[in-house]
């Protein structure tokens, strides 16, 4: 499967039309800030992917067996337009179909790690709850299923020598160091001796991890966080003091939470940030609006004095409609309005993402 970002053809044209329409009708905020575009990059961040089964009946309405990239399509622009995109697919993977299921035991199908490549993810976090539904084996698999649609991921280890070493993704040039761990495995455990395969949320233990990644070079460090109580907007005390014991390390540059399956505020600690959630990017919940919304944070790294850091968020909004498909909440919309109330409950001054992408169109020229 040819990832989005090096499509050709009918796609690629129009992305090329949309860049080159972007430039005539007005300048990019990094220009305007008089940055050169060599000193910025732009990382789009997106919440919870689960594999509930009317998710999969709509890809299975796209085509057989399934068919998930219209889901995405929305979208596509704007993952793809960024110059580095981690989704969180919190859900194993069958690597042959074989097991089909949902809540409380989830394997989804092979072809969503398809559609997440075309969708134009770089890479994803794989630490939560649910990853060894399917045992260690099932875990391991969904990593080889990302793998082979061109997907880096965070969070499932191959062997117990991966415990000294996480994922760095070369973006543009930059080296970022990407971590991911989770609070517990809803009541399971890896077989003795395999603890390994993934990380239970351990501050010392990310802390280590972190300092080791910048002693070895690396520019900018990640921390993706599975570990929020559900369905509720603000984060508990436990949640910001284990946040904020990773943000204040000079050692880690950004934390992004997931779990809660609704918008959280985004927090500024310092000159850095915490996304306390992301919502549902892509779910079968429809209980109430509230988990049918998303953000797509675009978090802009800005390289000043030879240092890169984060020092940037805006969000698109999105929601998912009664048909599985993800896309941009209307400006004004009351999703909209609750999903920007809810990311500055904390007074970090979010705005609407209105910029440029590298790759990508303006959200206004797509509309």
């Amino acid at each position: 499967m040819p990832r989005t970002r090096r499509a050709t053809g009918q796609t690629g044209a129009v992305l090329r039309i949309s860049v080159v329409l972007a430039v005539l009708l007005a300048a990019t905020p990094v220009a305007a800030a008089g940055l050169a575009r060599d000193d910025t990059l732009v990382f789009a961040f997106t919440g919870d992917t689960l594999t509930h089964l009317n998710v999969n009946a709509a890809a299975r309405r796209h085509g057989s067996p399934y068919d998930f990239q219209p889901l995405f399509e929305p979208v596509r622009h704007l993952i793809a337009g960024a110059d580095f995109a981690i989704c969180h697919m919190e859900v194993p993977l069958s690597p042959d179909n074989s097991v089909i299921s949902s809540f409380p035991r989830f394997s989804g199908p092979r072809e969503m790690a398809d559609a997440l490549a075309y969708a134009g993810f770089d890479a994803c976090s794989t630490a939560s709850n649910h990853t060894i539904d399917q045992g260690v084996r099932g875990a391991l698999a969904t990593r080889q299923v990302l793998e082979e649609a061109g997907l880096r991921q965070s969070g499932i280890r191959n062997s117990v020598l991966e415990i000294w070493t996480d994922p760095v993704y070369d973006v543009e040039g930059v080296k970022v160091a990407h971590l991911a761990a989770t609070y517990w495995y809803n009541g399971l455990r890896p077989p003795a001796g395999q603890e390994w395969i993934s990380s239970v949320l351990d501050v010392d233990d990310l802390l280590h991890r972190a300092r080791r990644a910048k002693v070895m070079g690396v520019d900018l460090v990640v921390v993706s966080m599975h570990c929020c109580v559900e369905y509720q907007r603000t984060p508990t005390s436990r949640q910001l003091e284990v946040s904020h014991a990773l943000i204040e390390s000079p050692d880690i540059d950004l934390v992004v939470t997931h779990h809660s399956h609704v918008v959280g505020p985004v927090e500024r600690v310092g000159d850095e940030f915490v996304l306390h959630g992301l919502g549902n990017f892509l779910s079968g919940q429809r209980f109430s609006p509230q988990v049918q919304n998303g953000v797509i944070a675009m978090v802009r790294a800005r390289r000043v004095d030879g240092v890169w850091r984060f020092d940037q968020v805006e969000v698109v909004p999105t929601q998912v409609t009664t048909r599985s498909v993800i896309v941009p909440a209307p400006e004004g919309s009351d999703s909209w309005r609750r999903t920007m109330e809810t990311v500055n409950l904390m007074g970090a001054e979010v705005q609407p993402f209105r910029g440029h992408l590298r790759r990508g169109a303006r959200l206004d020229l797509w509309d």
